[in-house]
């Protein structure tokens, strides 16, 4: 097979362990599931083919085949009934959101799958089916309505060039994004309420990195609990809001915290940002981190400066 979109084969089975490690493993067929769904849809994207339901067997067969990840057998009915072959990722929560995806993007219309024994049966979101995926489940899929930003992709993670102290050039490039309407997370070692005071007519949320006790006024997230809450905090977000999140304090965490515990989370978190159509801002001075750390943090998100 001719891989003609980069798929995520590795970071699924570690995608799927860390968010069992946090939550349950429902949480993690979910995300895996959307994960599948976002690149089967941008397989097709590649193209930019579309087709009527009755070229549907023949056209998303070729697609699944040159994305590399499997081969397909297809039959359309009332329910379409999608068995894979051959496949390079053994997954089945991927693979039918995979399929979805595919489906979704060649019809221009939203298509979910349930997984049946060994093949997956594929539907409207809107069809009555026994046993489907709740609607609530895909909040945010309806619409493609998506933000349309000045640097940013969605799906992209960035490290920012900024100054440890107050990231400036970080807030402005989040607060850009709150501007042209995309909701936003922000983690950052300043106290919110002058983030907050600031940008009062933001709609945002804002955990405070300290060693100090979460309040009614302020959530706060410890060094030491980061990798863990992030992950946590981070799928939810994107789940739901399909937004910005932004993190200010690397330097501090990567002092008060096991360093590669803390690049390990922002790995996963940059993963997820590609599942939820999300996007990740990270603030870094590179005088701050060891440059092992920084280099490696580089190498693998965007890397964005004035």
């Amino acid at each position: 097979m001719t891989e003609l979109v980069s798929m995520p084969t590795e970071i699924i089975p570690h995608l799927r362990e860390t968010i069992e490690k946090i939550d349950e493993e429902a949480e993690a067929d979910f995300a895996i599931y959307h994960l599948g769904i976002e690149w089967g849809r941008k397989t097709v994207r590649i193209s930019g083919e579309r087709c009527e339901r009755d070229e549907l067997d023949t056209k998303a067969v070729l697609a699944a085949v040159h994305s590399g990840v499997t081969n397909l057998e297809v039959e359309v009915g009332d329910v379409i009934k999608v068995t894979p072959l051959e496949s390079n990722i053994d997954d089945k929560h991927f693979l039918s959101g995979f399929v979805a995806g595919i489906i979704s993007e060649l019809l221009d219309e939203y298509h979910i799958a349930k997984i049946v024994g060994d093949h997956f049966e594929v539907v409207r979101w809107d069809s009555p089916i026994d046993d489907q995926v709740p609607k609530e489940e895909i909040e945010g899929l309806e619409s493609e309505d998506f933000v349309e930003l000045d640097r940013l992709n969605r799906c992209e993670s960035y490290l920012v060039k900024d100054e440890e102290g107050k990231a400036p050039l970080t807030f402005e490039t989040f607060f850009n994004a709150l501007e042209e309407g995309m909701p936003g997370l922000c983690m950052t070692k300043l106290f919110p309420s002058k983030i907050e005071e600031r940008y009062s007519e933001k709609d945002f949320s804002a955990y405070w990195l300290s060693e100090l006790n979460s309040t009614s006024e302020v959530n706060v997230i410890t060094p030491e609990k980061f990798s863990e809450v992030v992950v946590k905090i981070a799928n939810s977000f994107y789940r739901v809001k399909h937004g910005v999140f932004m993190l200010h304090g690397l330097g501090y965490l990567m002092d008060h915290a096991e360093p590669k515990e803390v690049v390990n989370a922002i790995q996963t978190v940059k993963d997820l940002t590609a599942l939820g159509d999300g996007i990740f801002l990270v603030a870094v001075d590179e005088e701050t981190i060891d440059p092992k750390w920084f280099n490696i943090l580089k190498s693998d998100l965007n890397w964005l400066e004035e």
